[in-house]
């Protein structure tokens, strides 16, 4: 009979393969370096609950085949403490041959004894397990949106994602772009109507300075993580590692005085898209730090931005001419409706650092 049960390191070969398998479109074998890492992410989090433990399913002739990640993540609700665990992959092969284990493990992460499950990754099949077993989804949390700068790089960087080789078109977008622009008389929108820059500064800052700040900049939000300073490095420095997306720009936007109002953080090269993994604002300065991320990127030669929204950071979103879509969903499940409260008012602080985006499970070759 089949059953899931705690993850142990004999499983992480078995767990790798399967990630590999899903996630992965090349025929290469699985590397050392993911199963290494794997183990590192599940069975060793720097943040660990020793209790809040990731799962595995087995089938009654004892082979593996399904998997739920767990990392546990601190919160405060004004003040008082809540345990989260954020919801990592959700796999099971062969599923057409055991339709019932994805459930079987999701019910089972449910029940842990975390205050709060969460997840930024839901696709929609996980997305209505999750809403049958009491979860909800957060609409504000769970949007795309994507500012283009060059819509023709953006066409082809969008198109390489499906099909090998179509970065070889590259550098016919230039002229394309070029032409654009110059026939839409100068016209093509290059940040907001009316930039917020005006008396803010942004520059580089490196992760110990910047784990040194983003608290301060958490406090409008009554429920948030909770880090000690060496979790958070920790977290910062992994999130550098991503090789599809490109290298790792941190930046701290400061008003005239030389306070922090916000800070952003995305990887990107020169025509490719931009993927950001954070942006934190004080409040009425959203459009600021937006600005500066928005020039940021497109003087490094990005063809588009791509952030997650958060219900702070939408109004200024939509005035700056992007595009919105939903890919995945952002989904919490609680029995404490303070909890659930802070969420459905936009007074939570969730995704990228605070959910999976961070991990070079999102982004990273493993080469």
């Amino acid at each position: 009979m089949s059953e899931v049960r705690n993850i142990t390191p004999r499983d992480m070969p078995a767990v790798a393969s399967m990630f590999w398998n899903m996630f992965k479109t090349t025929k290469a074998s699985v590397p050392q370096s993911l199963v290494d890492y794997l183990s590192k992410l599940y069975l060793h989090p720097s943040r660990a609950d020793s209790d809040i433990i990731s799962q595995v399913h087995v089938r009654g002739d004892g082979v593996l085949n399904g998997f739920i990640g767990s990392i546990p993540l601190r919160m405060s609700l004004d003040g008082s403490l809540v345990r989260a665990a954020i919801c990592g992959p959700l796999m099971v092969e062969d599923y057409a041959d055991d339709p019932l284990a994805g459930a079987r493990l999701l019910r089972a992460f449910l029940a842990g004894p975390q205050d709060v499950s969460l997840s930024e990754t839901a696709n929609e099949t996980s997305r209505i397990m999750w809403c049958k077993l009491r979860g909800s989804v957060l609409p504000a949390y769970s949007l795309e949106w994507v500012r283009v700068f060059r819509p023709a790089g953006f066409a082809i960087e969008v198109a390489a994602g499906r099909f090998q080789g179509m970065r070889l078109l590259a550098p016919l977008a230039k002229p394309l772009d070029a032409a654009s622009l110059k026939l839409s008389k100068g016209s093509h929108p290059d940040s907001a109507p009316i930039s917020e820059m005006n008396g803010f500064v942004d520059s580089d800052i490196d992760c110990d300075s910047l784990a040194g700040i983003i608290p301060s900049l958490l406090e409008r939000f009554s429920l948030r993580p909770v880090w000690d300073t060496p979790d958070l490095e920790y977290i910062l420095q992994e999130a550098r590692t991503k090789s599809s997306y490109g290298a790792m720009y941190s930046r701290v936007v400061r008003s005239r005085n030389g306070v922090p109002v916000g800070a952003y953080l995305y990887h990107g090269a020169p025509g490719r898209i931009a993927r950001v993994l954070q942006v934190l604002a004080a409040k009425e300065r959203e459009g600021a730090v937006l600005d500066s991320l928005l020039n940021h990127a497109r003087s490094n030669g990005a063809v588009a931005v791509r952030a997650r929204t958060q219900p702070h950071l939408l109004q200024a979103m939509m005035v700056r001419r992007g595009i919105f879509f939903q890919r995945s969903s952002t989904v919490v499940h609680s029995r404490d409706s303070r909890v659930l409260d802070a969420f459905t008012e936009g007074n939570a602080f969730f995704n990228g650092l605070a959910g999976e985006g961070w991990n070079r499970l999102n982004g990273d070759d493993f080469n």
